[in-house]
């Protein structure tokens, strides 16, 4: 097993598919997975792993998880003729999560060694965000992160050094502006109190949201003749899906096309529940990875994808632009991944979340506006203008530190906190 430490831009994505394409080239099977949805539509045929691996959503309720992969399976049979598989941003994922795939794969495999004697790449980078438990403590995330898991030592660490990102943006103190960014996802920036000042070397202070808008959307009311890569090279990053809503909601605002609106129906699975649930409860029901019940689209509009639809090219995390909206499909281009340019049709789907103490439907379009997304979301991204909401301060220097390392510029980073130079920052562990 190998882990590659890289920082943010050092080519990490560009590596992975070199060794990707030299192994199929040779006619023997690779797989690609990665944590996040976008992270998975930048691999060829990547997908999440979770939808690869049969990971347990609620893993957290088990000691020992295993996937649930049947030993007769096709998916088994490729799993043991597979010679290398790659987890891109594996420090997104829960300890749990890995060590699932490592009893699965020597059990598919009837081989006791690490990973079932396959050849096994992780890469990522530990200053970025670490895995998310809810209603954690910050020693409970550090002891998630798969530097607390027994397979840590049995692991060969590699390392990339240069932020290819920032070099190949042509700016003379790029190399400055990389090595703020290593400071600030380092915990080593300024800081005092737990407020960190942003140097104007790092990034540029806008004194509100609307000026946020419209540095990174410039003419964002003529939209219809925007290209497809203008709008998917750039976004404004929040730390809360409620900061996201707001201001995707401001934005749709300023343009005018074609317009629907869609609402869900949602229903209780068990009916004995409908007398204590009521349908005006259900509706009102908002949490992260569940489309809203009312979604509303323009023609034009960037939208992203919270389920997988058809991976790799519709991933939880894909990308897409509005072409058409209909009653019950909604037509788009992907902006995005593997499938980038294709036109596709989404559906309703009915989604039943599982974090509840009682089981509801929702039927609804999996998808939501993306002029704006979470910083997590955007975790694995290169983008030309980035826009970085911290009204509210982040979680972590993992967070801030991957706001602003999307771009190859300091030039092309743009922070809105009211005015101020410094803004809180809950600090978690670094893991060094």
């Amino acid at each position: 097993m190998f882990f590659i430490d890289a920082p943010g831009g050092t080519g990490k994505t560009f590596l992975i598919n070199l060794i990707l394409s030299k192994v199929r080239g040779s006619g023997k099977i690779a797989l690609a997975v990665a944590s996040s949805g976008i992270s998975a539509t930048l691999l060829p045929g990547g997908k999440t792993a979770h939808s690869m691996f049969k990971i347990p959503i609620d893993i957290d309720r088990y000691e020992s998880p295993v996937c649930n992969i049947s030993r007769n399976s096709d998916k088994a049979k490729v799993m043991r003729d597979a010679c290398l598989i790659v987890w891109d941003e594996c420090t997104m994922a829960n300890k749990k999560a890995i060590e699932a795939v490592d009893r699965t794969l020597q059990d598919l495999r009837n081989n006791t060694k690490r990973m079932g004697g396959i050849t096994f790449l992780f890469s990522g980078d530990f200053r970025q965000t670490l895995p998310v438990i809810t209603r954690g403590t910050r020693a409970d995330e550090v002891n998630a992160s798969l530097k607390r898991s027994y397979l840590w030592n049995n692991i060969k660490k590699l390392s990339l050094t240069v932020n290819m990102r920032v070099h190949q943006g042509g700016d003379p103190i790029s190399q400055k502006f990389s090595n703020l960014l290593l400071d600030v996802g380092g915990g080593n920036i300024n800081d005092e109190n737990g407020e960190v000042s942003l140097p104007d070397e790092l990034c540029s202070i806008v004194p509100s949201i609307e000026d946020l808008i419209e540095k990174v959307y410039p003419g964002i009311r003529d939209i219809k003749n925007k290209e497809d890569s203008w709008l998917s090279e750039r976004a404004i990053l929040c730390p809360k899906n409620e900061m996201v809503v707001r201001i995707n909601n401001t934005i749709i605002d300023k343009f005018d096309a074609n317009e629907m609106v869609y609402a869900s129906i949602n229903t209780t699975i068990n009916p004995d529940d409908a007398t204590n649930y009521t349908v005006d409860f259900l509706n009102s029901i908002s949490v992260p990875g569940l489309p809203s019940h009312t979604i509303k689209l323009k023609i034009g509009a960037p939208i992203i994808l919270l389920r997988n639809l058809n991976p790799p090219q519709l991933c939880n995390g894909t990308r897409l632009r509005v072409t058409k909206l209909q009653k019950n499909v909604i037509e788009a281009t992907i902006l995005t991944g593997s499938g980038k340019g294709e036109s596709v049709f989404i559906p309703r789907i009915p989604l039943i979340p599982n974090n509840f103490p009682f089981e509801f439907k929702r039927i609804q379009f999996p998808v939501s506006l993306s002029f704006t997304m979470t910083i997590n979301k955007a975790q694995g991204q290169t983008m030309s203008i980035t826009g970085v909401d911290l009204r509210t301060p982040c979680f972590s220097h993992g967070q801030l530190y991957v706001s602003l390392s999307r771009v190859r510029s300091n030039k092309n980073v743009y922070v809105c906190v009211n005015g101020e130079k410094t803004r809180n920052v809950v600090y978690t562990e670094v893991l060094n």
